[in-house]
């Protein structure tokens, strides 16, 4: 028995010892690294101390470049790359400082460290020899951030490589190497992204973003169209509906640079053109017909208004609700009418979208939108025109228009708003007015009303005014 407690105290004691000693290594190692990355931040704040100046006047132009470019180059340690790369692109540049900071990530070797890392090579530090290392786990976080570099200084030669990075093993380096294909605009590498989004659609194995591949194409110029042709003549739906949803967001920011901006032959070919007015406005997929509308209604063309109100009666809602969008545009007012038919929708958000085109038109719009309300017996759609009435602030002109002329459209809308119980709003309009004349002039109207909705609308009113003539009071205790 004693020796056996002797030989579990021996145990015990060198489990203990074993376990100090590995704590004394952690501590160790714990006290080493942080040393180490001490010594590593205070290196970059010296460098970024010297150096932050000097990057700041190269890129602006106002410091001699052979004499800045020599100063840098002489940077030294085993973190040189590191280094400089955290000096030059720690701040994004402005458009026009990325060819002086291109040159200098040329000169100073960036770039071609940056190009053999985007393609699984680094360079052997002691024998000079080439050396894979696309089997490291973490390789892949390389090659994306070398492809993220390559594209933030639009190094123009470096396209076909960020091409061949389209089809790297990891989703994310493919990402990436879209954006900066994008950042660069090669217009030789557009097919080539189309080409990875058709076989990302295709293929269910395929992990890459799909959204990623849209952005990266969507930043190219409306002048790349196109290339697009192939991609709307798939018989597959999905890529037909995501080149067209495409170029659809390509065109609304086109339009966004000029307030007369059209799709003419300068930018949509009449190949282009006639697909989409001959075949995409009538495509088995009403994705496609409903991504349509919008490029149709910016295109030059006497066809463009024949094909949008063709769509107006499509069969499903969500096309007609993009058709109507679409025509909201002061070129198409002449076919008010014809729109302010979809004000009887069957689906509400068509008869939204319909009272806001009209209303975009100014008078015009205005007056088909009064003649429907009184004209017609659909409830639902007097809703929708009255919610949109109070909405695009239009209760203030209405009651301006009726204290002028006491017989205009303005006093039967009053009255069917009164009819629907949307009076909230314009009660408050009245009550809060400063036109002593108008708000009498309404009472005067609607006071001996036959409608006793109407009669209790302006007793409401009445009363309003009575409590704002006499000021605060006092309500008895037993009040509800």
């Amino acid at each position: 028995m004693p020796f056996l407690l002797e030989h579990v105290a021996e145990v015990v004691s060198g489990m203990m010892i074993v376990i100090l000693t590995c704590s004394v290594l952690i501590i160790g190692f714990t006290l080493l690294r942080r040393r180490r990355r001490e010594i590593y931040f205070q290196r970059i704040d010296d460098l970024r101390e010297r150096f932050s100046t000097l990057i700041a006047a190269l890129l602006d132009g106002t410091a001699d470049y052979d004499q800045g470019c020599d100063a840098l180059d002489a940077i030294t340690g085993r973190d040189r790359v590191h280094a400089l790369e955290l000096l030059l692109l720690e701040r994004k540049p402005v458009p026009g400082q990325v060819p002086i900071l291109r040159r200098l990530c040329q000169d100073l070797g960036l770039v071609a460290i940056w190009q053999r890392q985007l393609t699984g090579e680094n360079e052997g530090s002691s024998r000079g020899s080439w050396r894979k290392s696309t089997s490291s786990p973490l390789g892949y976080l390389i090659r994306a951030a070398s492809a993220q570099k390559l594209g933030r200084i639009r190094h123009q030669p470096s396209w076909p490589l960020l091409v061949r990075a389209l089809n790297d093993a990891h989703p994310d380096v493919c990402s990436v190497a879209a954006a900066s294909l994008a950042a660069i605009g090669e217009p030789e590498s557009l097919k080539a992204i189309l080409d990875r989004l058709h076989t990302a659609i295709l293929s269910p194995a395929s992990q890459v973003s799909i959204r990623s591949l849209k952005m990266a194409l969507i930043s190219f110029p409306l002048d790349q169209a196109d290339k697009f042709l192939p991609s709307l003549q798939e018989s597959q739906g999905q890529i037909r509906f995501l080149a067209v949803d495409i170029l659809r967001e390509m065109t609304e920011r086109a339009a966004t640079l000029g307030e007369n901006f059209v799709l003419d032959s300068r930018t949509f070919s009449a190949k282009l053109s006639e697909t989409f007015l001959t075949r995409l406005c009538k495509d088995s997929n009403p994705d496609v017909r409903a991504r349509s509308a919008p490029i149709i209604a910016y295109m030059d063309s006497p066809r463009a208004i024949s094909a949008l109100l063709y769509m107006l009666e499509d069969e499903q809602w969500y096309v007609r609700l993009h058709a109507v969008r679409a025509l909201a545009k002061y070129r198409f007012i002449s076919r008010a009418g014809l729109i302010s038919n979809r004000l009887t929708d069957s689906q509400w958000m068509v008869r939204e979208a319909a009272a806001r085109t009209l209303l975009s038109f100014g008078r015009v719009g205005l007056d088909q939108v009064w003649a429907h309300l009184l004209n017609t017996q659909d409830r639902y759609s007097k809703e929708q025109i009255a919610d949109d009435i109070q909405r695009a602030g239009l209760i203030p002109a209405i009651l301006t228009q009726f204290g002028s002329n006491g017989e205009c459209k303005e006093r039967h809308v009053l009255e069917q708003l009164a009819d629907l119980g949307k009076t909230s709003y314009l009660l408050a309009t009245l009550a809060g007015s400063s036109d002593h004349t108008l708000r009498m002039k309404f009472l005067s109207n609607y006071g001996q009303h036959p409608d006793p909705q109407i009669r209790s609308w302006v007793k409401s009113l009445a009363a309003r005014k009575h409590d704002a003539d006499l000021g605060p009071r006092i309500l008895p205790k037993d009040a509800a």
